[in-house]
């Protein structure tokens, strides 16, 4: 019988157990109160937080930033809002202050921010007056808009030409500012003595120039025309008048001589 031979394998030196770790059982208690801590944490702590900002003084409004005036006194702005002083910041309403400080007519709007912790910025749009608005009770500025803002103040230099309105016509701002653009354009030199205009409704107008001893009545969007065709008979109307009490240039076809005293050449 031959002898088998039979190999055994050693084992290799490299070659290492793998290692179990044991399992441990988790807490039951604990499995419970995972969910409850992590509630805790994505609720509880933010409502924390909102509570110690809702009840901290810190956030008590008690700064009022003021800028962008120049008739409007910082203080004026600063008494308008004083009632909301001490009030937390969060819960100052912005269109509260907006009501506020519209009842200052030289107020017409306001950028607002709420600057933490205790500030708020204003940052003040005022009214810009164009014109003088003529009225039995005296002088008040006016803006584009047609909005009377204030009695004049002589105080105040004002560049700013009158306004009037004839009895029953309307206030009527940008129109009477495009007229008055309209003689810049055909006659600087009665622009620039131009001290009043007064509207008489529609589209018609009484200008009152230093450049002549009488008004004249334009239309809105003819005064150029108008004022080149009386300019062309000017020196005849000054011959055969001594007086003029007004000139209306609003026809096409005809200028209106009001004459103050008789003509002193009837002829011609």
């Amino acid at each position: 019988m031959n002898p088998q031979e039979i190999q055994v394998s050693s084992p290799s030196p490299f070659r290492r157990r793998r290692f179990v770790a044991p399992h441990r059982r988790r807490s039951p208690l604990l499995l419970l109160a995972q969910p409850f801590l992590t509630a805790l944490l994505l609720v509880g702590v933010p409502v924390a937080g909102g509570a110690w900002v809702v009840t901290s003084p810190r956030f008590l409004l008690s700064n009022i930033v003021v800028s962008g005036t120049s008739r409007v006194r910082p203080a004026e702005v600063g008494e308008a809002l004083r009632p909301l002083r001490g009030k937390h910041l969060l819960l100052v309403s912005l269109a509260d202050v907006e009501g506020r400080l519209s009842e200052n007519r030289w107020i017409e709007g306001a950028n607002l921010r709420k600057r933490m912790p205790n500030s708020l910025v204003v940052e003040v749009e005022e009214r810009q007056p164009v014109m003088l608005l003529r009225r039995d009770e005296g002088l008040f500025y006016v803006d584009r808009s047609g909005t009377v803002i204030d009695l004049y103040d002589p105080a105040r230099e004002a560049d700013l030409l009158l306004l009037s309105i004839a009895p029953g016509a309307r206030l009527e701002v940008e129109p009477a500012l495009a007229v008055a653009a309209e003689l810049e354009l055909v006659a600087p030199d009665w622009a620039s003595g131009l001290s009043e205009v007064e509207v008489l409704g529609g589209d018609d107008f009484r200008l009152f120039t230093a450049a002549l001893p009488y008004p004249v009545l334009v239309s809105l969007g003819g005064v150029g025309r108008q004022v080149r065709k009386f300019r062309e008979v000017m020196p005849e109307v000054a011959r055969r008048y001594d007086r003029v009490a007004a000139v209306d240039l609003r026809f096409s076809r005809q200028i209106v001589i009001q004459p103050a005293a008789e003509p002193r050449n009837q002829e011609g």
